[in-house]
């Protein structure tokens, strides 16, 4: 975990400067400087990552330059969503995989198993953002069951 981390951080630094983002376009130099110098972006980089590490294993992953918040805000504001999403999916994949897995075994050599053999092989063939942009254009433009974006509406 701590290689992928070292590569996400680093990857980060070449999006562009924070800075930018979090000040306009009259911002002096001085104010500039002054705001790099007090988040640590001037640190060396093994310094800032050591920085970030010791504080993401304490469950403090910063404050957020785009949204300016918090992003433990911005996680727990998320996960709902993302809980339910991976419960529902994991509630399809096996409602659906297990009775087709065992239809395909007790007749291997039907139509309809060599179709689920077929689905199968270009669902794990494909990759996961193609498939789902192709469930978004099934599910929310062509039959328009679900929202193409968001959540949709939500009872709370």
């Amino acid at each position: 975990m701590l290689t992928v981390a070292l590569i996400a951080f680093s990857l980060f630094r070449f999006v562009g400067d924070p800075i930018n983002n979090m000040v306009g376009q009259d911002t002096t130099l001085e104010e500039r400087a002054e705001l790099r110098e007090r988040l640590g972006l001037n640190d060396p980089f093994i310094v800032q990552f050591a920085r970030f590490s010791y504080n993401a294993a304490q469950g403090n992953f910063g404050f957020s330059y785009q949204h300016r918040r918090p992003v433990s805000d911005l996680i727990a504001e998320r996960l709902p969503a993302t809980l339910e999403l991976s419960l529902v999916s994991a509630i399809l994949a096996l409602a659906i995989g297990i009775p087709m897995g065992v239809y395909t075994a007790i007749r291997r050599d039907g139509f309809v198993s060599r179709s689920f053999m077929t689905l199968s092989l270009v669902g794990v063939s494909l990759p996961t953002f193609l498939i789902g942009i192709l469930l978004i254009l099934l599910f929310g433009v062509v039959l328009r069951w679900l929202p193409t974006f968001g959540r949709g509406e939500v009872i709370e």
